[in-house]
């Protein structure tokens, strides 16, 4: 077995070496970067808009959680001690309109999560349930 060794930089005599394969091969190499540096730079600012409008939205569609007070067409009736929404809603509300009905409109209009209610808590009946 014969072993032939070539020092660094050098190039055996009987292979000339081939200038413009490798040329081409290093232009290519530095395109290659260029595109992903490009796509890199493009997907960052991308990302960026991305969340920066979605924080917009959010912060723009965010509830204070505060209740709108009442207006003109609106009545406010206080809860006393063994009131129910479904009695409240069924005895104030339009007969036309279904008491299941009434008892959402009065959910989403005072912000309540459950049919529970407190003894003097405030209760805004709007104007589309009442008579």
């Amino acid at each position: 077995m014969v072993h032939t060794w070539v020092a660094a930089g050098t190039t055996p005599a009987s292979k000339p070496q081939d200038t413009t394969r490798t040329t081409y091969s290093h232009e290519a190499k530095r395109d290659d970067s260029v595109n992903w540096k490009a796509a890199r730079g493009l997907f960052t600012i991308l990302a960026f808009l991305v969340l920066f409008s979605g924080f917009t939205l959010m912060r723009s569609f965010a509830s204070t959680g505060e209740q709108a007070p009442a207006t003109g067409e609106e009545i406010v009736v206080s809860v006393d001690s063994g009131d129910t929404l479904w009695a409240l809603a069924r005895a104030y509300k339009n007969p036309a309109i279904d008491t299941r009905q009434a008892v959402h409109v009065l959910m989403e209009r005072n912000g309540l999560s459950g049919p529970d209610l407190k003894s003097g808590q405030s209760l805004i009946f709007p104007a589309k349930i009442l008579p």
